[in-house]
């Protein structure tokens, strides 16, 4: 594993699901801390304090829409593997072709997805910036 310190040897012990696999309401509705896993490795850390949590946040993740406007990890693997600008793949109404689109569901389709919840959404920032300061997964940098 790449990653190094104590807050990171403890969130990679996370439970990891497949993303196709995941059923909403297997995703719990409070606050947390979720990590996206590509071969074993943390590629993605963020942070889930709205209404709906967990839930919520990780629904745009998991879309498999034309709009990557929603979600800063879909934006991140667009840039990261078609080598877009961020601003080219967030934009709305969405710019990407069905291809790109496609590419981008196949990549997340071949990670892991893992979370921790918080009691509290200040909990769950205090954990997400915990984890960034000691390391920061690639996605988050892009």
């Amino acid at each position: 594993m790449s990653v190094q310190g104590p807050y990171w040897a403890r969130a990679v012990e996370v439970a990891r699901h497949d993303p196709r696999a995941i059923a909403a309401r297997d995703i719990p509705a409070s606050p947390g801390v979720y990590i996206w896993f590509r071969d074993g490795e943390p590629i993605y850390v963020g942070e889930a304090k709205g209404a709906k949590g967990l839930k919520s946040r990780l629904r745009a993740h998991l879309a498999k829409g034309i709009d990557l406007s929603r979600s800063t990890l879909r934006a991140s693997v667009a840039v990261a593997e078609l080598g877009v600008t961020r601003a080219f793949a967030r934009q709305r109404p969405s710019v990407m072709t069905a291809d790109q689109i496609t590419h981008v569901n196949d990549w997340l389709s071949g990670c892991e997805l893992g979370w921790h919840e918080r009691a509290t959404p200040a909990s769950a920032h205090e954990l997400e910036v915990s984890l960034r300061n000691e390391w920061t997964p690639p996605l988050n940098i892009l």
